[in-house]
């Protein structure tokens, strides 16, 4: 079998499709606008420390990190399930008894929700369990807020836990995400980990990477137009292609795409030192008090000590939105979370910050998968991206798979 294609996109969806067009015998050509491959998932390593391009965790129960990943290699660190919650009248555990019976007790009696919150809770969690992955969407025909409220949870838990925990995941806070969506990423957490690798999350590309042998990587590349089977980068040159799969936003290179114009979420994250611990342990931290700034935050060096140097701490703070740079904002965040934690005295010392628009596709309507043929765009050109099916490492792969898989077909 021979053709020349071409992966638009070195994201993990290009990478995939990138691996699977060589295990068909071809030499793909994968071009990216960065210097490395990656795109959102990736670390930035400055002094020691290791920064990942916005607050990122690594979901073991996804199904196609297990089938790509050598999980033992990555050397995952876990946070403990469950999260702790900051308002104005102190801090609350919330955890999952089912993985930590020891916390039964507490939970049941902490002021997150209800005693009947937590009976909700604990039944959802073995309801989901029961349920295949594809069948969770099913119930995608309302917001997960109104889903949470049809379930019987009191706006009180509702406020206190699934808004600040999924609004960071969705990077929304109406909780206006499908509910399929909020279904699927429950199971996720109730099910397995929540991990960082050793090396940061960009620890997972370079894995990727590393695997591929007959592709050619050409990076610092910016592609601005498609003219028939040809690629045109800004300086004017050309990249022919006899079949072509896009992992980038397909209606900036073409136009007249009914349907496939892309809503997108943006993000923001903080990056801070501390010479103390802030946190007791490898938790999240969650804010629900509606007049702050800040979403989550966690001490990433709770979880891996590797990510920051000997005797240091590292902070992650995620914006509940894009805020306006400035020092006074850099201070009032880092003194916000150190008062949060009771230790108004910490010195908090602002590190990096990491503006990341585009960093979830908005979804009218959430997937677990879709039959290969529905990745075809035209008869030469596949489309691959997690926008294609949920917002998730787990569907970025999928999607990267199922182009291949339709591609090949027309091959």
């Amino acid at each position: 079998m021979e053709a020349n294609v071409v992966i638009l996109g070195g994201g993990v969806a290009g990478l995939i499709a990138a691996l699977h067009c060589e295990e068909a015998g071809l030499s793909p050509t994968l071009i990216e606008a960065e210097t490395v491959p990656g795109g959102r998932v990736r670390t930035d390593y400055r002094d020691g420390f290791q920064l990942d391009y916005g607050f990122q965790v690594l979901l073991t129960e996804y199904q196609e990190v297990q089938r790509y990943l050598d999980l033992d290699a990555l050397e995952l660190g876990a946070f403990r399930a469950g999260a702790i919650v900051f308002d104005h009248r102190g801090r609350f555990r919330v955890s999952d008894p089912l993985r930590n019976p020891g916390q039964l007790f507490s939970m049941a009696f902490s002021r997150v929700g209800t005693l009947r919150d937590k009976w909700l809770v604990f039944r959802l969690n073995q309801e989901l369990k029961a349920t295949d992955r594809a069948s969770l969407f099913k119930v995608n025909d309302q917001t997960t807020l109104a889903y949470l409220k049809e379930y019987g949870f009191s706006d009180r838990i509702i406020n206190q836990f699934f808004r600040p925990f999924f609004g960071g995941i969705f990077l929304e806070n109406e909780l206006s995400t499908p509910a399929g969506m909020f279904r699927f990423v429950f199971k996720m957490f109730g099910s397995g980990d929540a991990t960082l690798p050793r090396r940061g999350i960009g620890a997972v590309v370079k894995q990727l990477h590393a695997r591929l042998e007959r592709t050619t990587f050409i990076g610092d590349t910016r592609i601005t137009s498609l003219k028939g089977n040809q690629l045109l980068d800004e300086s004017g040159k050309a990249y022919s292609f006899d079949k072509l799969i896009l992992t980038t936003d397909p209606s900036s290179l073409m136009e007249n795409l009914p349907g496939q114009e892309i809503d997108w979420h943006d993000t923001c994250v903080f990056y801070y030192t501390t010479p103390q611990p802030l946190l007791p342990e490898p938790t999240i931290g969650l804010v629900s008090d509606p007049d702050s700034l800040i979403n989550n935050f966690c001490e990433l060096t709770q979880v891996w000590p590797d990510y920051a140097p000997v005797d240091e701490h590292l902070i992650s703070v995620t914006l509940k939105r894009i805020a306006p740079d400035s020092a006074e904002l850099h201070r009032a965040i880092g003194e916000e979370v150190a008062q949060w934690c009771g230790k108004p005295n910490q010195s908090m010392n602002y590190l990096a910050r990491y503006d990341i628009p585009g960093a979830l596709p908005v979804n009218p309507s959430q997937q677990y998968t879709i039959q290969p043929a529905a990745t075809m765009l035209t008869d030469d050109i596949y489309l691959a991206g997690d926008y294609l099916l949920n917002a998730s490492l787990d569907a970025a792969m999928r999607s990267g798979r199922l182009a291949v898989e339709a591609m090949l077909q027309s091959l």
